[in-house]
C-alpha cells in the first residue's frame, strides 16, 4: 500500500504510517496534485497502469486532469434512491458547460442476473 500525501501532513501521521509499515509519497504542497501523484507512481514505483477504485472526488480529479483512459462500468439491476449520494465522478466547482468526458464504447458483456459490463475509452478533447 502506498499513501499519497501533501507536504502539509503532520510528522505524527508520518510516524504512524511508518510504524504501520505503510509507504507514502509526497505529491503536492497544500493538497495532493494528481498529475504529480501519477508521475511519481510511474517514476518511483514503475507503475504504468492503475485501476481506480476511489470515491467520486478522487475519480473526478483524475478525470478532470485528463488522466483517465478507460472506464469500466458494471450496471446491476438495483435501484438506489437516496439523497446526497455521490456520483462515480464528482468534479468540484461549477459544472462545466460540456460533459466531463466523451466516451466511446469498447465492449459490452451481459453477465448472469441481468448484470451488464460496459468498457469505454475516454476521448481526449
Amino acid at each position: 500500500m502506498v499513501l499519497l500525501v501533501s507536504e502539509r501532513v503532520s510528522s505524527a501521521w508520518l510516524a504512524h504510517l511508518q510504524a504501520a509499515g505503510v509507504s507514502y509519497l509526497f505529491c503536492g504542497k497544500q493538497d495532493v496534485d494528481v498529475k504529480v501523484a501519477v508521475e511519481k507512481l510511474r517514476r518511483v514505483l514503475g507503475i504504468r497502469k492503475l485501476m481506480l477504485e476511489g470515491g467520486g472526488t478522487f475519480n473526478g480529479a483524475l478525470l478532470h486532469a485528463g488522466l483517465v483512459d478507460e472506464i469500466s462500468q458494471v450496471v446491476v439491476p438495483v435501484v438506489d434512491g437516496g439523497r446526497g449520494i455521490t456520483t462515480i465522478f464528482d468534479i468540484p466547482g461549477d459544472p462545466p458547460p460540456k460533459a466531463a468526458a466523451a466516451l466511446r464504447l469498447k465492449s459490452h458483456r451481459k453477465l448472469p442476473g441481468g448484470v451488464n459490463w460496459f468498457r469505454y475509452r475516454v476521448n481526449r478533447r
